[in-house]
């Protein structure tokens, strides 16, 4: 007979915490563990789990690693819906995305704040990025 589920096991997460403890809870490890993985504390883990905190950007593409999928929903319908989703996937910041790209970052920001829209070679630059692909896109 099967053990019984542990009465915190989220059958259907909804949160990148409850997402989280789901994926430890299936794989038996313990809190450390997947913290040491991700890279960060263990508390981290326990704020994100019980959801007293949430992870930053930075650490998101090591969180999507060890889901073995995208948690994030994004409606991809504008510009700056692409950057965010390319940015999340990819854990970078809004700065770390401009210093690869040599955009200004309050730039993206107003781009993914839908407060303006790349125009030009900036368009071409941006296009080239979002094209490249990712298996959690």
């Amino acid at each position: 007979m099967p053990k019984p589920l542990n009465i915190n096991y989220p059958a259907n997460p909804k949160t990148i915490g409850e997402h989280l403890r789901k994926r430890r809870y299936d794989l038996h490890l313990t809190q450390a563990q997947v913290a040491k993985i991700i890279g960060v504390s263990e508390d981290s883990i326990t704020y994100w789990e019980n959801e007293r905190s949430y992870p930053q950007v930075q650490y998101y593409k090591k969180i999507i690693d060890f889901l073995g999928y995208n948690p994030f929903e994004f409606e991809i319908k504008t510009w700056g819906d692409k950057l965010r989703h390319y940015r999340y996937i990819n854990g970078l910041t809004q700065k770390a995305l401009g210093q690869l790209t040599g955009i200004d970052p309050s730039t993206i920001n107003s781009w993914e704040n839908y407060k303006s829209e790349p125009i030009g070679k900036k368009v071409k630059k941006f296009e080239e990025f979002l094209n490249q692909t990712s298996k959690y896109s």
